[in-house]
């Protein structure tokens, strides 16, 4: 079996410069050749499930190939996922279950598929300027690639693992005939995210009317759920294209399932044989290398920048305002709403701000002339030196949008729409360019349009979704040889468009963000918990029992790939551990110096409560209003806004009786409570103070990006 290169992508957020098509090995280092740094190791599994097998696979050689496990070091940690298989044989009642839901969900007939003239597309390689027709309709049954896997993550034929994957690798070579005529495939509905309309055109070489109507047919699926799907019995175009396409004449570094589907090579071999059995196994490992090296643990991504905060500054420029196609046109080509959404739920653990301006650029002569100074009119249509003027933005245009802040990803991306343009890169047509923090994307004005020129067709939402995910440090989901990858939802791909991030983004993306949080919350809690006995202070050794806890949870919601519960539980972790700092020094409460109501005088209203109050050693926490109406308790915890503390309390149009107090909490996990204070009625109020971890846990359960600061809770008081 032939040995297959690690390739990445290196594409990094924070660079001092764009590196917009840089690629190279980055040999994983050996532990010792790493500084001192705290080392995490995660125990991932992939579960791998036969269908329709049956004992032909020789599972050494299978799994001889597969990576065993993924190396990354960050500034604060060094980490391995080790990676473990199992292989399992599907029962025949799933089995039989699993062929009827592929046949329900299918429709069998003419026309339903694609099939490519590889004769055309090697001219038209060698001849870019002469369009060429390389798609043609054939016959076979289209199968629904969203029922099967939806089927499948609620029917697995193995309880999935806890942290890892479920890999399923079929064989429904007895849905197609002999001679290929009749073949099976997956339809996984890539759309436009910004239109609605099903794809059915291919990249800009062949965005055109000689090839419209492309059906998209996968061999494999995922990227819904925590599994992926590979069938190399069914029929597929896209990995022969990618081969000609990206690859040299004779091919010979190619793999077979890029030109044969698993009845070719069968029929090629004695599986009756160890060596007929061995070259099948070669044949399909080779298939599942790419899903599992490029999706699952994706060798080309950089780990995600552990940081507090991502800004997406987005220029969508009219360049034909004069001939009329006007700003206002334009506005739906892309949504900020639909790229903060992505993004945040790609990385949910900071607070993302996406501005996106619709500009005329004859208002801005500063970016005409960087345009201009890089693309010229070659028989009517302008050509853009793509890599040139990238670097032009980035150096003399990118500093006036975006600031560079540490902590912070900033990613500057810019659209032009122009009538009959073309951007070229290393001599080929491209669309966008993205690396270094940067985006920008060329998409000529006719391929937004369908043929009227009027209707929509496709907007640049996913393109800008992808360059995004280049700027920040993500990999492409294929490399020279390896495309299987691109049968996925994920949009870092060029076989087609979803709306949205893949899980297998999304894991990666969550997990190695938390792997990083986890090693600065361990080393901090070692530094900050030391010399700590157990005669210390009843509240040190409790917020250290607190620590210890948080950490041991959140270790257990990772292993069960529950990240914003990892999440909230590291935060936890690290205020307890900012508690236990401040426990040992800060023996003195906070100091209320005044606080009141707005409007003073309240009956059945709702109403401000302000807090005015200071902590000069560890600092203020929280300040939380306590509400008590007839015999119910409310708590709200303020928001601070100059020098008070604020909240707002609702009405309670059914309360006989209401009074309120102040509790202030600091760091050092000292407490200063006012009197109550009645507002109307007779209540009957408690003379206890409320426990501090009580009150100060009410910020802490907050999933991903910020602490909320209004928050409702009833709870009934026992008097």
């Amino acid at each position: 079996m032939r040995m297959i290169g690690v390739c990445l992508v290196i594409l990094l957020a924070l660079s001092s410069i764009p590196l917009v098509t840089s690629t190279g090995i980055k040999p994983q280092r050996e532990p010792s050749q790493l500084a001192q740094k705290s080392s995490i190791t995660r125990q991932w599994t992939i579960s791998i499930v036969l269908v329709n097998y049956d004992d032909v696979i020789d599972d050494t050689v299978l799994l001889e190939s597969f990576p065993t496990s993924r190396i990354f070091s960050t500034t604060k940690a060094y980490v391995e996922y080790e990676i473990s298989y199992d292989i399992i044989e599907a029962s025949e009642s799933w089995e039989n279950d699993f062929r009827t839901v592929m046949l329900t969900n299918s429709i069998n007939g003419t026309g339903t598929g694609s099939a490519l003239d590889e004769t055309a597309l090697e001219y038209q390689k060698t001849h870019p300027n002469e369009p060429q027709k390389i798609f043609y309709d054939r016959d076979g049954r289209s199968i629904d690639g969203y029922a099967v896997e939806d089927w499948l993550v609620e029917n697995p034929a193995v309880d999935p693992p806890e942290l890892g994957y479920v890999f399923y690798l079929l064989n429904f070579s007895e849905f197609d005939s002999d001679d290929h005529e009749i073949e099976h495939w997956f339809d996984y509905h890539p759309i436009d995210p910004d239109t609605g309309l099903k794809q059915e055109w291919f990249r800009l070489e062949w965005d055109n009317e000689l090839n419209s109507g492309v059906k998209f047919q996968f061999a494999g699926i995922g990227g819904r759920g925590n599994i992926y799907v590979l069938d190399p019995s069914a029929d597929q175009w896209y990995l022969q294209w990618a081969r000609i396409w990206w690859g040299q004449v004779p091919y010979s570094n190619d793999y077979e399932h890029c030109i044969k589907d698993l009845e070719d090579k069968v029929s090629e071999i004695d599986l009756g044989s160890n060596s007929g059995r061995e070259a099948l196994s070669v044949y399909l490992a080779d298939y599942m290398y790419d899903p599992i090296s490029y999706l699952m643990f994706a060798n080309q991504h950089q780990p995600t920048a552990y940081v507090k905060s991502g800004i997406l500054q987005g220029i969508v420029f009219g360049m034909d305002v004069n001939d009329g196609v006007g700003i206002d046109s334009l506005q739906w080509v892309t949504d900020g709403e639909i790229q903060r959404a992505h993004l945040e739920t790609l990385f949910p653990f900071i607070d993302w701000t996406v501005n996106i301006d619709f500009l005329d650029i004859e208002q801005f002569p500063e970016w005409e002339t960087v345009f201009w100074d890089h693309a010229d009119i070659v028989g009517g249509v302008t050509q853009v030196d793509g890599y040139a003027q990238f670097q032009d933005i980035y150096d003399t245009l990118r500093p006036s949008y975006v600031d560079d802040q540490p902590n912070q990803i900033e990613v500057f991306g810019v659209v032009f729409i122009k009538k009959m343009m073309e951007m070229y890169a290393g001599g080929r047509t491209f669309t966008g360019l993205g690396g270094g923090g940067q985006t920008v994307i060329w998409k000529s004005w006719e391929r937004y349009y369908q043929s009227d020129g009027v209707t929509p067709k496709s907007g640049i939402s996913n393109i800008q979704l992808h360059e995004t995910m280049h700027a920040i440090g993500i990999g492409h989901t294929w490399s020279q040889y390896h495309y299987v990858g691109d049968f996925s939802y994920s949009p870092m791909g060029y076989f087609t468009m979803h709306n949205g991030t893949a899980t297998f983004d999304q894991n990666w993306v969550q997990s190695t963000y938390l792997d990083q949080m986890e090693a600065e919350i361990v080393l901090d809690f070692e530094e900050y918990s030391e010399g700590i006995l157990n005669d210390d202070l009843p509240k040190v050794i409790e917020a250290r029992d607190r620590v210890e806890a948080a950490i041991a949870n959140a270790q257990e919601l990772y292993n069960k790939m529950d990240w914003i519960g990892c999440y909230d539980a590291l935060s936890e972790a690290a205020n307890w551990i900012k508690r236990m700092r401040y426990a040992r020094i800060d023996q003195t409460p906070p100091i209320i110096d005044d606080w009141g109501t707005d409007p003073v005088n309240i009956d059945l209203q709702d109403f401000d409560v302000w807090v005015e109050a200071t902590d000069t050693t560890s600092g203020i926490e929280n300040v939380t209003i306590v509400v008590l109406t007839d015999n119910e308790e409310h708590r709200y915890l303020c928001e601070l806004h100059g020098d008070s503390y604020t909240a707002s309390i609702p009405t309670f149009p059914d309360a006989e009786s209401l009074a309120i107090q102040a509790v202030v909490y600091d760091w050092g996990m000292n407490t200063a409570v006012t009197d109550w204070r009645v507002l109307y009625g007779t209540p009957d109020v408690p003379n206890s103070l409320i426990g501090m971890v009580e009150i100060v846990l009410i910020g802490l359960g907050v999933a991903g990006i910020s602490i909320v600061v209004s928050i409702y809770f009833v709870k009934k008081n026992k008097l």
